[in-house]
């Protein structure tokens, strides 16, 4: 075992360990000669000559390949030791881009990698090469959380004999191990799609596909066990993404789709059926971050249309989409569904009050809640009532998988589509806010600013916090909670330590809740200042002053930001330096509904019923 400080070969000074296998230790370094930090990987002293050509063969085969999604070897050392440098990648596991939710940018960067994961296997497997131990630590992430697959140590080269692959039995890890590898059958790139599938099963889940008490009970699994569908563990993983998992995950190899150029297309796909569903929820998704994945150019954005409705929306009301429509719940105790080609009227729907959160469009139901906190829901396109729950006190909505979850006076409910209650979380106070979701837990604010952390999948209460009182939602990106005070103060709450990583002052009161976007969290205060805020660590990045009060949470879309006033304008900043890229003014009249992104158009809705779509003409 070599030691921090210690020089190899005259040129890689040995920094700290980085982990350790079977056959090899594994370092990071500094390259001496170029002066970069590296991965140096080095044999155990004392094995056996079939573990050196082991070894040998991997880096053999690891520097024979040149792909941006395979770690790149940089040199081999022969001498004293047997070792080999390689790129150092620190970005954590593939799965540490789970558990997957449907957070329109999280989900683009999961798929995106997975997508460079399937163009890795393409890669060697054209080259006649199998992985055989395709695993979450062996697909690394660098810095920009691109996936990186290493560790070929246990590659079978196509024309490998029977008896290479009767050796390979007992290598592999159980967890990630297909049916034929674990009986000791003939491996081939179907054997690295089943084990790829696996891993996108835990990362979209959290867990392995199979586990047991000891390696054998693993494998007898992968070959006999039934799996539990992803969509059970987690309801927020799309469904094409599920049955994609499942598919390879498939017992038989042939069963199995055929190659990784035909799972990169499906990931495709599934990425571009996902970018437009956005638009379905209030603020884009369950975690509120307020990020569209599709969206025009704001610079170049022209009046589309304009409709006058009976009224328009009020706080904390917003637009949502689905099925090619728009639909808005107005004051005027309807809601109406409009074409977003011409804002022509599609269809009408009485409600029994004001429709203050925004309706969902969910399978083939629309559900809406009414200001005097009854939840109905229709059968979609016709209108017809499906069922109303009167005086049920709901504050909020947001889906769950085929089920919603639910705010109501001092509960956090789950319900399945025909209103049946499948757990409920009893809360001490009255329910302040919309429920949230992130990593599977979701977040529900009472009164006096206690914020209660609840097991989405199961109701179990798992712990609280208090703040000071939260009149907007709160929302959550990349493991952190940002909790926006009504008094003013924004504070970023660590999901893992379970504590306040900084807090914000904007100095006047918050009405809109925050939004995020890649390491930025952009935040707005009633009296009209926009801060662009580091998520690592509050501090300002640009800030500008709108001049006008602000009541409605702004969006963000195509790297540009979309805010509404009380004084009825819509303005849009670029993320990155905060310059005005739009202006214009929608009406006289206040908006208090947060602008949406609906493909290439923004919508935007007055409190006087004006609505408006831009787009790039």
């Amino acid at each position: 075992m070599l030691s921090p400080g210690e020089l190899i070969d005259k040129r890689y000074l040995i920094n700290e360990p980085l982990g350790q296998g079977g056959m090899a230790y594994v370092f990071k370094a500094l390259d001496q000669h170029l002066d970069r930090t590296i991965a140096l990987k080095i044999l155990r002293p004392h094995l056996t000559d079939t573990d050196q050509e082991r070894f040998r063969r991997e880096i053999k085969t690891l520097s024979s390949l040149n792909h941006p999604g395979i770690v790149t070897i940089y040199d081999l050392g022969r001498e004293e030791h047997i070792y080999f440098t390689m790129e150092l990648v620190e970005g954590g596991l593939f799965t540490d881009l789970g558990p997957l939710e449907t957070e329109p940018s999280s989900l683009q960067r999961f798929l995106q990698a997975a997508i460079s994961v399937a163009q890795a296997l393409v890669y060697v497997h054209q080259r006649g090469i199998v992985h055989r131990d395709l695993t979450p630590r062996n697909i690394l992430l660098n810095a920009q959380l691109h996936p990186k697959v290493m560790d070929f140590g246990l590659v079978q080269l196509a024309e490998s004999t029977r008896e290479l692959t009767r050796t390979g039995l007992t290598l592999g890890t159980p967890q990630y191990m297909a049916p034929e590898q674990a009986q000791g059958e003939l491996t081939g790139a179907h054997t690295d799609l089943y084990a790829f599938g696996a891993v996108l099963y835990k990362a979209c889940t959290g867990v392995s596909p199979f586990e047991a008490e000891n390696d054998q009970a693993i494998l007898y699994q992968h070959v006999y066990g039934n799996l539990v569908p992803v969509r059970e563990l987690n309801p927020w993983v799309p469904q094409g993404l599920e049955q994609l998992i499942h598919h390879l995950l498939a017992k038989k190899p042939e069963a199995r789709p055929p190659s990784g150029l035909v799972v990169a297309e499906q990931l495709r796909n599934i990425m571009i059926n996902e970018s437009m569903k956005s638009s379905q929820q209030r603020l884009a998704s369950p975690s509120q971050t307020g990020y569209y994945a599709t969206g025009p150019y704001a610079k170049g954005l022209k009046l589309a249309w304009q409709e006058k409705l009976p009224e328009g929306p009020q706080w904390p009301a917003s637009l949502t989409a689905g099925n090619g429509f728009l639909f808005i719940g107005l004051r005027s105790e309807e809601i109406q569904v409009r074409n977003p080609a011409d804002g022509s009227l599609h269809a009408r729907f009485e409600a029994p009050d004001e429709v203050n959160i925004a309706p969902l469009l969910l399978d083939s139901s629309l559900y809406y809640l009414s200001r005097d906190g009854s939840i109905s829901a229709l059968i979609w396109p016709s209108g017809k009532k499906r069922w109303t729950k009167q005086n049920a006190h709901v504050v909020g909505m947001i889906p769950a998988g085929k089920d919603l979850l639910l705010s109501r006076k001092q509960f956090l409910e789950k319900v399945s589509p025909d209103a049946k209650s499948l757990w409920r979380y009893e809360c001490e106070s009255l329910v302040r806010s919309l429920p949230i979701v992130h990593q599977l837990q979701a977040f529900i604010v009472t009164q006096e600013g206690w914020v209660h952390a609840v097991d989405a999948l199961t109701g179990a209460a798992k712990y609280k916090i208090q703040v000071g009182d939260m009149a907007a939602t709160p929302s959550a990106y990349n493991g952190q909670l940002y909790l926006p005070e009504r008094s003013g103060e924004l504070h970023a709450f660590d999901l893992e330590s379970k504590e306040v990583s900084w807090t914000f002052d904007l100095e006047s009161q918050l009405w809109a809740s925050p939004i995020c976007w890649q390491d930025r969290v952009y935040t707005v205060s009633w009296d009209g200042m926009l801060y662009c805020l580091s998520s690592k660590t509050g501090n300002e990045i640009w800030v500008q002053s709108l001049h006008t009060n602000v009541t409605a949470t702004p969006v963000i879309a195509a790297s540009s930001l979309f805010v509404a006033t009380e004084q009825g304008e819509l303005l849009s900043f670029d993320l990155i330096n905060g310059k005005v890229l739009f202006r214009d003014k929608v009406s006289s009249s206040p908006i208090q509904a947060s602008p949406l992104v609906f493909g290439d158009t923004v919508v935007v809705a007055a409190l006087d019923g004006t609505l408006k779509a831009y787009r790039n003409l």
